[in-house]
């Protein structure tokens, strides 16, 4: 149950996601655009994805990666380390892989109401929440009881969102800053955890080394009506 709902909450993140300060051209974005259903068509292609890092290698300090869990010769992955090209190109594929399972597309139905369109238990589900719209930024209220459900005690009041719409798809995706402020959060995620303190600290280790070498980080998906 706990995995499923794991899954469910990456889905979710994943679509829900910001990047870029705002330009001029994001202010031409109208909020009644957005009123309609977007579709997630499942392909990679469709996945947002930028990232930019301080160095070759995003490195594990000693214990993050317990001895044998990777699978032995994927190019570019190693128990010490992963190469940021290799991220580039296997990250949209993987990540559409399970947001495929899950995830279908985004609901406005008011220009303060959504629904984000899922597959949960073999089964379609809604998950109804409030937004409101700030420039180029859909804050998405994590208050309803269904993103309670999902959240638990991560401290996340909203996720906010970046978007832009052109040619009739709308771009959502997650910036570098806010997602800083996720991995901000982390120490205060772990210390509810039952993970050993060596692991517990191993984690706290590469967050911080990998917040302080990240330089860009969009994430998101492609929607179309």
């Amino acid at each position: 149950m706990m995995k499923n709902k794991l899954i469910y909450l990456i889905s979710v993140l994943l679509v829900t996601v910001v990047s870029f300060s705002c330009s001029d051209d994001d202010d031409e974005n109208n909020d009644k655009d957005l009123i309609g259903t977007w579709n997630y068509s499942g392909k990679a292609v469709d996945i947002h994805f930028e990232l930019e890092y301080n160095g070759d290698e995003i490195s594990f300090p000693e214990g993050l990666i317990p001895s044998g869990v990777l699978p032995e010769g994927i190019p570019g992955v190693s128990e010490t380390g992963i190469n940021v090209a290799m991220i580039k190109m296997a990250l949209p594929v993987l990540a559409n892989k399970y947001m495929s399972q899950y995830f279908q597309g985004i609901k406005f139905t008011s220009e303060t109401e959504m629904e984000i369109l899922m597959i949960m238990n073999g089964q379609p589900a809604t998950l109804k929440t409030t937004y409101t719209i700030q420039k180029d930024i859909i804050k998405v209220s994590t208050q309803s009881d269904g993103f309670k459900a999902l959240l638990g005690n991560i401290p996340v009041p909203s996720i906010d969102l970046n978007y832009k719409i052109a040619n009739n798809e709308l771009t959502v995706y997650l910036n570098t800053s806010y997602v800083k402020a996720l991995l901000s959060a982390v120490p205060l995620i772990l210390s509810s955890t039952e993970l050993p303190t060596e692991q517990q600290k191993a984690i706290k280790t590469f967050v911080d080394t990998f917040s302080t070498n990240l330089k860009t980080l969009e994430f998101g998906a492609k929607l179309t009506k």
